[in-house]
């Protein structure tokens, strides 16, 4: 298989396909997964000069971007995870995506295919651009692509380990182009992996202040996921309730329109939860500030669908995500507070977010008119846990943790998965199954040391 290298456009990012073996490889050869606009063959020498490595750090981000969010017909990880929780309901007729949200999801999902990859491509990018910047960069310690190019890479590891399977492998080109085949990891060691990057990040000394936030968000994050609950903490201190960083979109191309909007505003094959499955949380009916929708009779995609609910804090295909937010560094204190058993410090730190909607409301671009009352202490420790874990929910809505949560709580909290996740009847007739994760698509079987999903529970 000969290497080679590709340049193309993604809208305003300029994006330096690197990793056009690991890709094929990947994807069993398929050249759809890799079919571009605008393509020129360039000399990979060029790609290591000034202005190369640059193209090369806009490459990578806009990858990013287009795994977790972004495209007119891209499902990306925020809408996927969302639809396997209780988040969003399908009102499209993607069997693929019926499958997601039935919790029946096969190995060979022609969907999910495409997810899978470009969550890796960004990987792959942003960590092969980091070690390319480490040795062509006039500067690198004080270069500080560096370090935003591993927290980003964080944020692709923890996609990785809350959505996926136990088993999900990492290969690598060296730099030298030389192709690494990883082997199938444990969830815990994803999530290791994921701390690794961004203690790397954090000790990088020209990391910006909003890097440096991002990545102290991210590792506390991989932490409770590892149910390292007071380190969790310890990591996002000092990071300002007022922080956001954001996903940015806009209409210049199809590839950077926000996938949120273009799924549930123009294509209405997305709509807002509302109890779904017996578990599935009140996220419309409880008439919360923090999600904003609004009802269209008759206007989903699938005509036999009920009633369509549009999603209102984005309404157009430029508006941007704050993916990582202090508030969420806010959420991992209390949860920490209410594992230590500090029962009055967790209620008072959830209210305090509460009290400061006003604030608040602009970064997950809620209804500053509403308010948030006060919440009184639950009398069980069960119904403390499920206020966290609601109050979690309601703030973090369709940002790419519920699927996460869900898990947590079976993994971390002794929940059964027929108590957390939707079940029973689905409304548009059957049984939901019994999946908690995605599975690794049968295209890695080509990688030669995948052993397949190691373990499919939480």
């Amino acid at each position: 298989m000969t290497m080679h290298m590709t340049l193309y456009h993604r809208g305003r990012f300029k994006v330096a396909l690197s990793v056009a073996t690991l890709a094929l490889l990947l994807t069993g050869c398929k050249e759809s997964f890799l079919t571009v606009s605008d393509a020129d063959n360039i000399d990979p020498s060029s790609l290591t000069d000034a202005a190369g490595l640059q193209a090369r750090r806009n490459g990578a981000l806009g990858d990013f971007v287009f795994a977790y969010a972004g495209g007119d017909n891209n499902d990306a990880q925020i809408l996927t995870s969302g639809l396997m929780s209780d988040e969003w309901m399908h009102s499209g007729t993607f069997t693929t995506r019926a499958e997601v949200e039935l919790r029946t999801v096969p190995n060979d999902n022609g969907t999910l295919d495409d997810v899978y990859l470009q969550l890796h491509q960004a990987r792959v990018a942003l960590e092969n651009t980091a070690e390319l910047l480490e040795e062509h960069s006039a500067d690198p310690t004080g270069d500080e692509r560096i370090s935003e190019m591993l927290a980003y890479a964080g944020f692709t590891y923890l996609a990785f380990g809350e959505n996926y399977c136990s088993g999900v492998p990492f290969s690598k080109l060296t730099s030298d182009g030389q192709l690494e085949l990883g082997s199938s990891e444990t969830t815990e060691q994803v999530f290791n992996g994921a701390v690794a990057r961004f203690d790397a990040a954090l000790a990088h000394g020209a990391i910006t202040p909003d890097i440096a936030d991002m990545a102290r968000v991210g590792k506390g994050r991989a932490l409770l996921n590892l149910g390292q609950y007071a380190a969790a903490a310890a990591a996002v201190a000092g990071v300002a309730d007022d922080f956001a960083k954001l996903v940015e979109h806009s209409e210049n191309t199809a590839a950077e329109r926000n996938s949120i909007v273009q799924f549930n505003q123009f294509e209405r094959r997305w709509s807002v939860g509302d109890n779904e499955g017996i578990n599935g949380l009140d996220f419309r009916s409880a008439n919360d500030p923090r999600i904003q929708w609004s009802l269209s009779v008759g206007d989903a995609f699938d005509q036999s669908f009920p009633d369509f609910y549009r999603f209102n804090n984005y309404t157009t295909r430029s508006d941007p995500i704050a993916f990582v937010t202090g508030i969420e560094a806010r959420l991992i204190e209390a949860e920490a507070m209410l594992q230590a058993g500090n029962d009055a410090g967790w209620l008072a730190a959830l209210n305090s977010l509460r009290a400061n909607w006003a604030t608040l409301a602009g970064i997950v671009r809620g209804d500053a008119t509403g308010t948030l009352s006060p919440l009184a202490m639950p009398g069980s420790a069960a119904g403390r846990e499920d206020l966290q874990f609601r109050e979690r929910a309601f703030w973090l809505y369709s940002t790419g943790h519920r699927l996460g949560d869900l898990r947590r709580l079976i993994r971390q909290y002794g929940r059964g998965a027929e108590t957390v996740f939707p079940t029973g009847a689905y409304f548009k007739g059957g049984l939901y199954g019994t999946d908690v994760n995605l599975p690794i698509p049968q295209e890695e079987e080509n990688n030669g040391n995948f052993t397949g999903c190691l373990d499919r529970g939480a």
